[in-house]
């Protein structure tokens, strides 16, 4: 008899609790747990019951005795699965019960957390395996291959960690004098971390990034406004999802005046860019946000690009002034 997917990822899931080390499935829970404990996090994306590698990755490798005991000491293990058939618990009927109803709810935001925690760590293969530090931050990436990581022993799998681990050992120090360090020296330590690291993984450093200003109120790095605009993207984005001025964070960090002339360009560009995606389109102040990008620095490197989007938004402008006037007639 063929045992279905869903039956075999019930086994795999009950093995990974009963071989005497817990894999952890909530990511905060786990890097708390890593915090506390002073190790690092093993963390693999999986989805068990759609991917064909997934359920095997676990059964030869992941759940195995002696792989788990190789790495207990030095890791907190994590997997965030992202299962169909929990998913599908989010859809329910009209007339569902209200305890159906808040379950659905409360597996649709789990989900949620699962596609932002995807996104953040950049995931394009099943599963995906990563090295991190009690922070979450990327140390290094375990990179997934199909053909020999669900057919090799522990043995060999271990060899390709180890080549990782020491890959991973000079973030590792960058993590941890960020950890150790205070005021400006902080903020150095968070410049070398943020540009030591691959910038796939950029997103897991946003509560840095919003910190590094009051680090370094006197700007002793010289970065205080490359930081100020990478803060201002994410808050600009915050902003469009709660209805509000996604360029008005473009527009104040330019008031603070630490930024150099191409940040300044970049930053009247992106206020103008976060108008045309938003649900509030005004063609005047876009076009007006690109003509201070142009004019603020006309020999930047993305001032043709930036003139191009001028011009065009200003033919566009003409088409929406004829067409409202035929629209008056």
């Amino acid at each position: 008899m063929k045992l279905s997917k869903l039956f075999i990822t019930a086994i795999i899931s009950a093995l990974f609790v009963s071989c005497g080390t817990k894999w952890n499935t909530d990511y905060d829970d786990a890097l708390k747990s890593a915090q506390k404990k002073n190790k690092d996090v093993f963390l693999v994306f999986t989805g068990d019951d759609w991917t064909d590698n997934s359920v095997p990755f676990k059964e030869n490798i992941l759940n195995k005795k002696e792989f788990l005991s190789r790495y207990s000491k030095d890791y907190v293990f994590l997997n965030i699965d992202f299962s169909q058939g929990e998913f599908a618990k989010t859809k329910v009927a009209e007339d569902a019960s209200d305890a159906d109803k808040k379950l659905a709810e409360k597996i649709a935001a789990e989900y949620k957390r699962k596609e932002v925690l995807g996104r953040n760590y950049s995931v394009k293969v099943w599963p995906a395996v990563y090295l991190c530090s009690a922070e979450g931050y990327v140390l290094e990436q375990v990179i997934f291959d199909a053909d020999k990581d669900t057919t090799c022993t522990v043995e060999e799998y271990s060899e390709k960690v180890e080549v990782q681990r020491k890959k991973a050992a000079e973030i590792k120090v960058l993590v941890e004098a960020v950890r150790s360090a205070k005021g400006v020296e902080k903020a150095k330590a968070i410049d070398e971390l943020v540009k030591g690291s691959n910038p796939r993984f950029s997103d897991l450093y946003k509560d840095l990034i919003y910190e590094f200003p009051a680090l370094d109120t006197e700007n002793e790095t010289g970065r205080l406004g490359f930081y100020e605009l990478a803060a201002a993207y994410y808050v600009s984005y915050e902003a469009t999802t709660k209805n509000e001025d996604p360029a008005k964070p473009f527009l104040d960090v330019i008031e603070k005046g630490h930024l150099a002339l191409d940040q300044v360009q970049e930053a009247y560009y992106m206020a103008a860019y976060s108008l045309i995606n938003g649900e509030k389109f005004d063609s005047a102040l876009v076009t007006e946000y690109l003509e201070k990008a142009y004019t603020v620095n006309p020999a930047g490197p993305n001032a043709m690009k930036i003139l191009q989007n001028l011009q065009q938004m200003k033919r566009f402008s003409e088409l929406e002034k004829v067409q409202a006037e035929s629209d008056g007639e």
